[in-house]
């Protein structure tokens, strides 16, 4: 009898477990350079920051977050008015978010800092625009 096709439950899990430790994202995410605004609004551990306004890049887009880059660290936790961009569209998207992550870039001699959001749904936002447009994004 071969045994080519018998995986032990060790070996299972272990993929799995790499797998989902690699990646928690929910949505796929759309690669992109474009320009975004980041204004801070609400910021408990640091409410010096409010209302500081930040020139960003982004990184990736997804229908429920956004990766962007900057050269400050902003505190994880603080809630974001977002003006992004994008090239392949016109106008602007005002978007809100969490912060959920924020790290210094791994480059030598970088002063830049990564951050990742999280979007939230609001009636003043164009979220909904913003899922439209990531749907028909990653159907091209």
């Amino acid at each position: 009898m071969a045994t080519d096709n018998i995986i032990s439950f060790e070996t299972a899990r272990a993929r799995v477990n790499t797998r989902q430790g690699a990646d928690k994202r929910l949505h796929p995410r759309l690669e992109s350079s474009d320009r975004l605004f980041a204004q801070v609004v609400v910021c408990s551990d640091d409410p010096e920051v409010v209302g500081t306004t930040l020139s960003c890049m982004a990184v990736n887009f997804s229908v429920g977050g956004v990766q962007f880059r900057t050269d400050q660290p902003v505190p994880i936790g603080a809630v974001l008015d977002l003006w992004v961009d994008v090239s392949t569209r016109p106008g602007k998207f005002f978007l809100t978010g969490e912060v959920r992550w924020s790290r210094p870039s791994q480059e030598p001699d970088s002063s830049e800092w990564f951050v990742g959001v999280q979007l939230k749904s609001g009636a003043a936002t164009d979220i909904i625009d913003w899922r439209d447009y990531h749907a028909s994004a990653a159907s091209r």
